[in-house]
């Protein structure tokens, strides 16, 4: 018969800690690699979601910051209507100054109108040109950025100024 064997309580403690070393410095490397790639994506969303707001923010935050402040205030689908009414019997070219988000522009192209926006803020005359292009009167259509002060406006025929009374 064979004699039982016994193990200390010590032997198994260090046959248990040989065995844990010898697969565990790979499994703490890949553990604390997979935490810095997370710790990345955090940091990388964090930091897109500020670079996102902030360049969402700034062009509506710089027209404050000018010694005269025109803030963009966009027109209601009642005073475009009013617009369109006293352009009713008309043609030719329209020019809308401080032209916004190009609702007013857009929607006497539609009219038939030939017409050009002058605004200040180039975020929202990229708005304009892509809400001209997403309605189909892209063509009718044009939008610059521009100082109002800086423009002759004696080629158009209508001229429309939506505007708060320090622009007026």
């Amino acid at each position: 018969e064979s004699a039982p064997q016994c193990l200390s309580l010590g032997a198994m403690s260090g046959a248990l800690a040989n065995e844990h070393n010898a697969a565990g410095p790979q499994e703490d490397a890949e553990a604390g690699s997979r935490r810095r790639s997370w710790g990345l994506v955090v940091t990388a969303g964090v930091g897109g979601t500020l670079v996102a707001l902030y360049a969402v923010a700034t062009p509506f935050v710089t027209p404050a910051l000018r010694k005269v402040c025109l803030p963009f205030v966009p027109a209601t689908s009642t005073q475009i209507q009013n617009v369109l009414k006293m352009l009713e019997n008309r043609s030719g070219s329209l020019v809308d100054i401080g032209s916004g988000d190009g609702r007013v522009v857009i929607e006497a192209a539609k009219r038939g109108f030939r017409a050009v926006g002058y605004e200040l803020n180039p975020w929202l005359v990229w708005y304009s040109r892509y809400r001209a292009w997403r309605s189909g009167v892209h063509h009718n259509t044009k939008f610059y950025i521009s100082d109002l002060w800086k423009v002759s406006f004696s080629q158009y025929t209508n001229v429309v100024v939506f505007g708060v009374p320090q622009m007026v």
